[in-house]
């Protein structure tokens, strides 16, 4: 299936968003337990156009496909994707709930048939942070705090994307922070200390990820350049990275217009750096364009694919504290997760898991506005009924399970509570084909 751009994507999670929220059958809310930059033109592509504000006009609102049938079930490749809220606990997810739904309402991660809770604890620390807790996800092996893709010895694992690549299945990774940032990068790269930005886009740059999306282009660009975004690059030694990837076959994008002009039948390999730094909000391309755009690509591969897309703001706000901003880009994720639901109602052997890597900030709310002094609100339901968010820390990781949902082959033993690690496990079925 190719789901054509533009696409109108918050009419489409309006559509079944609203549709969730009206069904007696739908499954409970969970519960808690305890302005973009703008492109400068002078180093810009030649295909480089100016960035413009999507709006409802753009495109009519998108029609659900049929149904598979049993042989479209028997064609279809084996695909992984997986979504993480990075700092998004049950607190988190509610919060948007009441925001964008009500109290009635149900998101469509939580619309997804398995339940389950995954303990966070790194093996040095019981509050993990995104880098151990990422591995944990992309290896199957507890780490310490700091490290990617290595044991807490400092050796080396291997990962579900490099599983999936030996398998030759096609692989991306998303993110609306930057690419080389801890999430992303402990499934692509092996390095005990998170902080090293440059060379984890070094690395990163030398595989054969087919699809990256995200910001961070100072990270790929030598020092004495800039690209499609104010700074210089961050390479020392005269590494381009971004030239490099481009001679290797790469299509280099750095609009959200670029993005929405590629022949998605056609690209195999592409890389889009959208900020600076992190895509500053609101984000454009949104993180459910660059999920359709990874989405129609990595699909064109008929041994199939793995998809990491990261909702990595959502932290970031819970980290000062901004309830607005971390309930605004919970909504985003769940957008971009109406996306990859409707593609798997076409690719059915397409596992679909939405997890946090940790909950940052320990969010709740409540009814009454006798909360904390870390309060926030009040804000409005749909139906104009007001709450309040609550924050029991100021802006810290915490240590409590985060939910994970999910759906498709091997998605059963994501039921209960398990560390992060089960998550692999169920990764590492599908690309395994068990």
């Amino acid at each position: 299936m190719t789901i054509r751009k533009p696409l109108t994507i918050l009419i489409a999670l309006i559509l079944l968003s609203g549709c969730i929220a009206q069904s007696p059958d739908a499954p409970a809310i969970l519960q808690p337990t305890t302005q973009a930059s703008t492109p400068t033109d002078p180093a810009a592509p030649a295909t480089a156009l100016p960035q413009a504000e999507p709006t409802l006009e753009e495109a009519p609102a998108p029609t659900l496909p049929p149904a598979p049938s049993p042989t479209t079930a028997v064609n279809s490749p084996p695909a992984v994707i997986l979504f993480i809220g990075d700092g998004m606990g049950a607190g988190q997810r509610q919060a948007a709930t009441w925001l964008a739904l009500g109290q009635s309402g149900t998101l469509v991660m939580d619309s997804l048939p398995v339940h389950g809770w995954a303990q966070t604890a790194s093996t040095d620390h019981d509050v993990t942070d995104s880098a151990a807790a990422a591995t944990a996800m992309s290896t199957g092996v507890q780490t310490n705090n700091g490290m990617l893709g290595m044991d807490p010895q400092g050796n080396p694992l291997t990962t579900i994307l490099e599983m999936a690549e030996a398998r030759g299945m096609a692989t991306g990774l998303v993110t609306t922070v930057q690419l080389a940032h801890a999430t992303p990068a402990a499934f692509a790269v092996h390095l005990e200390d998170r902080d090293q930005l440059p060379e984890i886009a070094d690395l990163m740059a030398g595989q054969e990820i087919d699809v990256l999306l995200g910001g961070g282009e100072d990270d790929f660009m030598r020092w004495s350049d800039s690209g499609c975004y104010p700074g210089i690059g961050h390479q020392a030694n005269d590494n381009d990275l971004v030239s490099e990837m481009i001679g290797r076959g790469y299509t280099y994008i750095c609009t959200r217009e670029q993005l929405l002009g590629l022949n998605t039948a056609i690209e195999r390999q592409v890389i889009g750096l959208f900020g600076g730094d992190e895509i500053e909000a609101p984000f454009l391309p949104t993180l459910a364009e660059m999920t359709q755009t990874a989405l129609e690509i990595l699909s064109q591969d008929p041994d199939g694919f793995f998809l990491m897309i990261e909702a990595g703001q959502i932290d970031w706000a819970a980290h000062d504290n901004q309830a607005e901003e971390a309930m605004r880009f919970t909504i985003d994720l769940d957008t971009a997760v109406t996306m990859a639901l409707i593609f798997t109602l076409e690719h059915p052997n397409t596992l679909l898991i939405v997890a946090a890597d940790h909950e940052t900030g320990g969010m709740t709310t409540n009814l009454d506005g006798a909360g904390s002094l870390r309060q926030n609100g009040p804000f409005n339901m749909p139906d104009g009924t007001p709450f309040w968010v609550d924050w029991s820390t100021n802006g810290e990781h915490t240590g409590v399970d985060v939910p994970v949902t999910a759906q498709g082959p091997h998605s059963e033993i994501l039921v209960g509570e398990y560390p992060l690690t089960r998550i692999f496990e169920a990764m590492r079925a599908v690309v395994a084909g068990d």
